[in-house]
């Protein structure tokens, strides 16, 4: 199985499109694939990461996900999630209490551009996705390719050295600070900013990540953390597999 040095957690995007090595770096001795990372540029790091998969590809996941609010609501689903990579594109079928189904395609473009596609359900029937405080970019890690503003000073989370980059919404005013993996490339954590704001209006962390015998990194935790309710997906089974010559 060809490594991947990636993320695997579950909301379709998470999963994958982001975060890591590409293959060239993957492939390297892991101190050398450090060295890789270490010397490159704000940059040049963020355009590794943001690089696609370079072989096809294809994945499942399947996890829990629980929202609560500040008065104490509760809110629960199961999650199951079909995905295809190609060099140019990802196609994710996301599915919710076995009764509601998205679709997702992200396309890639030169100079690290993607587009992205949503599909709803026709009748989605409650509790929908976004009920869950998920939004659309959350499913595509779609802010990792905002326009880089600055590279700020390292910081550690969950006990690894990572590199902290400020990226600002091409579409808005809002800019995020990701944490990115010093040596391995994969996001960590995201703070959200309103223009003009000090405090972060919402938070993503990911955690328990575990790089298994195949090269593939899975990550066990998705929090979200908003004004007085917070979103929490624990992933129970992720699994990436190479597409051969035969389709297979």
């Amino acid at each position: 199985m060809t490594r991947f040095y990636r993320i695997a957690s579950a909301l379709a995007v998470i999963l994958l499109a982001t975060g890591g090595q590409n293959v060239t770096l993957a492939d390297q001795p892991a101190t050398d694939q450090q060295q890789s990372m270490e010397s490159l540029s704000a940059e040049e790091f963020l355009r590794e990461v943001r690089r696609p998969l370079r072989t096809d590809a294809w994945g499942e996941i399947t996890g829990s996900i629980t929202h609560k609010t500040g008065d104490s609501t509760s809110v629960k689903g199961i999650i199951r999630v079909r995905i295809t990579f190609t060099p140019e594109s990802m196609h994710a079928q996301v599915v919710l209490n076995d009764v509601n189904v998205y679709g997702f395609e992200q396309k890639h473009g030169q100079d690290d551009k993607t587009s992205t596609m949503l599909d709803l359900p026709k009748e989605e029937q409650a509790p929908g996705l976004f009920s869950f405080g998920v939004v659309p970019a959350d499913l595509t890690f779609a802010f990792i390719y905002w326009d880089f503003v600055a590279e700020l000073p390292r910081q550690s989370s969950r006990l690894r050295e990572c590199r902290v980059m400020k990226l600002a919404d091409p579409k808005s005013t809002d800019t995020v600070q990701v944490w990115f993996s010093a040596q391995h490339g994969f996001p960590m954590e995201a703070w959200w900013y309103h223009h003009g704001e000090d405090n972060p209006w919402r938070k993503l962390e990911l955690k328990g990540a575990k790089k298994h015998a195949n090269g593939l990194w899975f990550v066990k935790e998705m929090r979200l953390d908003g004004h007085e309710w917070k979103t929490l997906v624990r992933f129970d089974h992720a699994e990436i597999n190479p597409i051969g010559p035969d389709g297979k």
